[in-house]
């Protein structure tokens, strides 16, 4: 199911992200995690910043690690959904990394059309519903990312290409290559907190947060906000975060949905009047480390313009050990 959807919001940047970039610009001291690169040896690297999944799947020291994740989630307006993503990654060097992943979908809702006839052969009523699909891909993506530590805080930049490998029939893919531009900005406060802020722009937001399958596919230009705070908890290496987030399309948009619901909770219709590319919302994130080769992780995210639920729980399974927090 394909539409195009015209959207004609102004592009807006709200105030309490400006007021969080001048706060943590202004900031008087320099980064723990920054410092900690600097101080290590040349093939070693701070924590990653965006947000690539736990702990060690893009390796802290220069070379390869691969991981797989197997994730279950709850969407409120699709149901179940299970799937394994493999990722393989490589550290260049402190400031250079890359890795890519591509997930394949175990079990996904889908809609169906049942389509019925006369004897005449006229369509006299067409009946859609869901129904549940095995071994479908999504489409691959692949990251460069460049991690810069100047001394008032630590910067991130990802750079992602969507490869169209995924089975856009069922509205698990975009159809088309897709790209995404994130500026991520970090400060650590003492050895618990640690506040972000993302800019960037994309033209599909399901590039902006790879843990939540979402139960449609857009593409069009839009603009990328986040403001949240990362908690490093003092109990089992505990790492909490969550999110505040803003996708602002910038143009024309194409919303391919995976449920007869679609967006906002209804039946999906073409609409001229309002940004249906738009979403906003909260992400939150548990990871706990289960050893240093599995880490169990729950997220939780709340879509505020789609009345969207999504909940899940993954596990997460690397070759090479994430670091412990001693030796970061």
């Amino acid at each position: 199911m394909r539409l195009l959807i015209s959207t004609a919001a102004p592009v807006r940047l709200p105030l309490a992200l400006a007021l969080s970039v001048f706060s943590l610009l202004s900031a008087p001291a320099h980064s723990q995690r920054g410092a900690l690169a600097a101080a290590s040896s040349p093939g070693s690297a701070a924590v990653a910043t965006h947000d690539e999944g736990p702990a060690g799947v893009v390796p802290l020291t220069r070379g390869f690690n691969t991981s797989l994740n197997t994730t279950s989630q709850h969407d409120s307006s699709e149901g179940w959904a299970s799937l394994l993503t493999p990722n393989v990654a490589y550290r260049f060097n402190n400031h250079f990394s890359a890795d890519v992943e591509v997930p394949a979908y175990m079990y996904i809702n889908v809609v169906t059309t049942t389509v019925k006839k006369n004897a005449q052969g006229v369509v006299t009523k067409t009946i859609s519903g869901l129904a549940t699909r095995h071994l479908l891909l999504g489409d691959t993506t692949g990251d460069f990312m460049i991690d810069l530590h100047p001394r008032l805080f630590d910067y991130t930049l990802t750079s992602t290409l969507g490869i169209p490998t995924g089975d856009d029939a069922n509205g698990l893919g975009a159809g088309q290559f897709t790209y995404a531009f994130i500026n991520h900005f970090e400060r650590q406060l003492g050895d618990t907190f640690t506040p972000n802020i993302e800019l960037g722009i994309d033209d599909s937001p399901n590039l902006t947060n790879s843990r939540v399958l979402k139960s449609y596919e857009v593409v069009g230009t839009s603009a990328h906000f986040q403001a949240g705070l990362d908690a490093s908890l003092p109990w089992w290496n505990i790492d909490f975060e969550s999110d505040a987030y803003e996708e602002l399309p910038l143009g024309t948009q194409t919303v391919t949905s995976t449920t007869i619901k679609g967006k906002k909770g209804k039946q999906v219709t073409t609409t001229t009047q309002k940004s249906v590319g738009e979403d906003n919302g909260f992400n939150n994130t548990l990871n706990i480390p289960i050893n240093g080769h599995i880490t169990l992780s729950g997220f939780y995210n709340r879509s505020l313009r789609n009345k969207i639920d999504t909940a899940g729980l993954s596990f997460t399974f690397l070759l090479r050990a994430a670091p412990r927090p001693a030796d970061r």
